[in-house]
């Protein structure tokens, strides 16, 4: 199976010292022996919606072997926040970029993770309602990360020996293990 994890800085694990972050762990859990998943982190370091909707189709389409199942796992949502996109424009990108994956390809969404600072979390806050909202209204399964991370503390801790956005590996973690029960269903039928 195919697992292309699209997103920003979050997804490609900045201030992970093991170079995991989330996709990776999760990968090395479902999958010991990397004999069974074909994983591409196309997490991209202050990657907005803006640019995640100019690049992820190509990204996607050079990856993915037409006959075998695939599976796109969009995070994205906290650079927007701390560069202060407009909250319209933000969410047309993720309005385009997921209704467009949806068409392609089994399509799962993940809201950006609380931060440190208050006037950036709260945009954080309302982008992850926002894109929840879009994917009700696209039948796109998705999970809120922001709301159950904000009240671990183990996860607001491990932010806080961070940079305050992004976590170290014990949150990466934590937001793994998380983000593994949601998207496990989705792979595990592909895996026996």
């Amino acid at each position: 199976m195919q697992l292309l994890f699209i997103g920003d800085s979050l997804t490609s694990g900045v201030n992970d010292a093991e170079r995991l972050s989330w996709p990776g762990r999760i990968c090395k859990q479902l999958d010991p022996q990397g004999s069974k998943l074909t994983a591409y982190n196309l997490g991209v370091r202050a990657s907005t919606s803006v640019h995640i909707e100019s690049r992820w189709e190509k990204e996607t389409a050079d990856r993915i072997i037409a006959d075998a199942p695939s599976l796109l796992i969009f995070c994205f949502g906290a650079p927007d926040a701390v560069k202060n996109i407009p909250l319209e424009q933000s969410k047309l990108c993720a309005e385009n970029i997921l209704g467009n994956a949806k068409t392609k390809y089994a399509t799962l969404f993940i809201t950006p993770p609380p931060m440190i600072d208050e006037e950036k979390d709260c945009r954080t806050k309302i982008l992850g309602s926002e894109f929840s909202k879009i994917c009700a209204n696209l039948d796109i399964p998705c999970l809120d990360i922001n709301s159950p991370l904000r009240e671990n503390s183990a996860y607001i801790k491990a932010l806080k020996e961070s940079d305050g956005v992004h976590p170290n590996a014990e949150g990466y973690g934590i937001m793994a293990g998380m983000i593994q029960k949601f998207i496990s269903p989705y792979i595990l039928p592909h895996l026996n």
